[in-house]
């Protein structure tokens, strides 16, 4: 497993706070490129589940989520499997390696610490490859998250 993006954030709220904003896979990706077809959530939150989409182009990614370690308060992993295939055809979809988003609140000068890492498990060399032409991309993605998170969580938008 490596690292793929590790950012954090200031935001002006309890970790409680923060942590049950992210408890809810809507509020938790509103406003993302991929964005949520369905979800089902849990009240302790582990096996909370979505599903994201997004298309780009030629491309279809599909993703399947699940909260697969809560301790509240402090930290949410989730297990996530994309899928990817080409735009309207009849096509098998492929899974791609395995992701672990692992959301931690910490506290931190009277408001939350709040940090982001993607790590991916084994990727073939293909998907290394991949990463690489992507560049910073999915560095701006965490990082816009992270921005919208702390603009609801702090405004008092969040319904968590």
């Amino acid at each position: 497993m490596r690292t793929r993006v590790q950012q954090s954030i200031h935001i002006d709220a309890t970790p409680g706070r923060a942590y049950a904003y992210c408890l809810d896979p809507e509020q938790l990706f509103a406003g993302d490129p991929k964005h949520v077809v369905e979800s089902s959530t849990s009240p302790d939150g582990v096996g909370t589940t979505a599903r994201l989409s997004r298309s780009a182009g030629v491309m279809e990614e599909d993703d399947r989520l699940e909260y697969v370690e809560v301790v509240p308060d402090e930290r949410i992993d989730i297990a996530m499997q994309p899928t990817m295939s080409f735009s309207r055809w009849e096509h098998p979809r492929h899974e791609t390696a395995l992701y672990t988003l692992s959301h931690v609140f910490e506290p931190e000068r009277g408001g939350t610490r709040m940090t982001l890492t993607v790590m991916v498990h084994d990727p073939p060399l293909y998907e290394r490859l991949i990463d690489r032409f992507e560049g910073r991309g999915p560095d701006r993605l965490v990082h816009d998250r992270l921005q919208r998170i702390k603009e609801a969580v702090e405004s008092g938008t969040a319904t968590a």
